[in-house]
């Protein structure tokens, strides 16, 4: 008899103690089983451990003592989860006895996908739909969902493709190894899109199953709000800065250029304008006055944004790497890969097949995951990879064999010989050079040196780049405090790039060795 894979449900809850007991009870009381059910308490009050441990002691329940926003409490509760399935949920949505089941049943129907999410009903109308699936148009930035107030009649039954979930929805395991996990900076709202929206991305499908069935609170039929403001959206001055700030956040990770700076300078003043006037109109300057607050938080987060991409596709041009690597390679491994910054600035230049990083450091490589910079990464020591001979066309080692003692650094570039089948990239810094401060990764310590002389006599080529005077740790750019400062260091290192070409004997800073096989 087939054995059923464990199923975790995670959900986060502020004060909601009615609705959390009727969600949790829910599931409960589903027919499938293994399920394990967490709770985060994002600083409830009074909290939820002082009476929810003894009247739901098979629930485990994680206390926060703050308000971690939906994002980052959704991650915490899934640090926790064990299950092959994760299932999401709003804390005041209560599932269907067969829910659960209906979905696992879906997912052995769809074998690509990643999210499968149920209809969902409103708690008072019981057969009036609040969701079937929804969409953002990443030019104007509307919203458009599927049975919003409609009667259900069977218009969506079966199991249906859609673009995005929301309220409640289940998740392959996979998912999470591939695209990490949700987006912290948006707190709360739009961070269930930009997932979806990563997942199609990274090629899983999403879908809405009418088998499945869950029931959530209609928090937007409160009868105290002006029907304007409902139809904003914006009930709330603390929902009034988030929209505001996260749809300027969503629209600039995952808009097309030129639809984006349509959006930016032509279609947001509109919005704002109309907006504010209808926010103003109603009297809720409470409203306003955070709206504004969310656009600017929004505005300056996306100006942010654009200088770091052009921070980087000048560095693009600048980092030896991308001037020696093969054109166009089809498999590519990065050793030591961080969260991935040399390859966002290789792919600014180069077409890569398939790139694949490897490193020790579990924060770096979530943050790698959540950027989808690469197609597959790994959580190990570098030291005891093994890949068969000649896997990837370009193998990768970007300022790491300082971090290893000499006989593990040699041994290593044995190793990556072999596995090459056409370039071996391999930088470091010239001699030996202070290690960076270490605190938060114990592997940053420098253990060895090596020389271009060390390269050349092993068959490689050598290109040397940047003065140590100006560079950080010891020289200008790392002894400055001043904010200002640091950019100008960094715009002198940018402008003598050409000096660095020209005169590559004056570089004492780092050099790439590379080989062609």
């Amino acid at each position: 008899m087939k054995k059923n894979k464990l199923v975790s449900v995670v959900t986060v809850t502020l004060d909601r103690r009615e609705d959390v007991i009727e969600c949790v009870e829910s599931y409960l009381k589903n027919s499938y089983k293994p399920i394990e059910i967490i709770v985060v308490d994002n600083n409830s009050k009074p909290p939820l451990k002082t009476w929810f441990p003894k009247k739901y002691p098979q629930v485990k329940l994680i206390s926060e003592k703050k308000d971690t926003g939906a994002a980052l409490g959704r991650n915490i509760g899934l640090s926790y989860a064990k299950g092959d399935y994760v299932v999401f949920t709003d804390d005041d949505a209560y599932a269907d006895r067969n829910m659960v089941k209906n979905l696992v049943m879906a997912f052995d129907k769809k074998p690509k996908a990643g999210i499968i999410q149920p209809l969902v009903y409103d708690k008072k109308e019981k057969d009036v739909l609040q969701g079937a699936g929804h969409d953002i148009n990443l030019t104007t930035g509307r919203i458009k969902a599927w049975g919003v107030g409609e009667k259900d009649e069977g218009q969506y039954n079966g199991i249906r493709e859609i673009p995005m979930s929301g309220c409640v929805w289940m998740v392959k395991r996979e998912v999470f190894e591939k695209i990490g996990n949700y987006d912290e900076n948006y707190f709360i709202l739009y961070e269930d899109c930009d997932f979806s929206i990563r997942a199609r991305k990274a090629g899983f499908k999403i879908y809405c199953t009418s088998d499945a069935k869950t029931w959530h609170r209609a928090s937007y039929k409160k009868s105290s709000d002006h029907p304007f403001i409902r139809w904003l959206g914006i009930t709330s001055p603390e929902r009034a800065e988030r929209v505001a700030r996260n749809k300027l956040i969503f629209m600039r990770k995952h808009s097309p250029f030129f639809s984006f700076l349509f959006f930016f300078f032509i279609l947001m003043p509109f919005y704002t304008l109309a907006h504010s006037i209808i926010i103003a109109s109603v009297g809720r300057f409470d409203v306003l006055k955070n709206y504004w607050k969310g656009l600017s938080l929004g505005i300056s987060w996306v100006i942010n944004s654009f200088w770091l991409s052009i921070n980087f596709f000048l560095l693009s041009w600048t980092d030896p790497v991308g001037w020696v690597i093969i054109k166009n390679p089809r498999r590519l491994l990065d050793l030591g890969c961080g969260w991935g910054k040399l390859m966002v600035m290789l792919k600014m230049r180069n077409h890569i097949g398939k790139s694949v990083g490897v490193d020790i450091f579990e924060p770096d490589l979530m943050k790698a995951r959540k950027k989808g910079i690469y197609d597959s990464l790994i959580l190990q020591d570098i030291r005891d990879i093994s890949f068969p001979r000649k896997s990837f066309d370009v193998v990768l080692v970007n300022h790491v064999l300082e971090h290893l003692n000499k006989k593990q650094a040699l041994n290593l570039i044995d190793k990556i010989e072999k596995i090459a089948k056409k370039e071996v990239i391999i930088s470091t810094p010239v001699g030996l050079i202070e290690s960076p401060d270490f605190s938060e990764n114990k592997y940053q310590l420098h253990k060895s040196y090596f020389t271009p002389e060390d390269f050349e006599r092993r068959g490689y080529k050598v290109v040397k780049f940047g003065w140590r005077w100006l560079l950080p740790p010891t020289g200008l750019a790392g002894k400055t405090k001043s904010n200002l400062m640091l950019k100008f260091y960094y715009l002198l290192h940018f402008l003598f790039i050409p000096l660095y070409y020209l005169f590559p004997e004056t570089c004492d800073y780092s050099f790439t060795a590379y080989k062609n096989l």
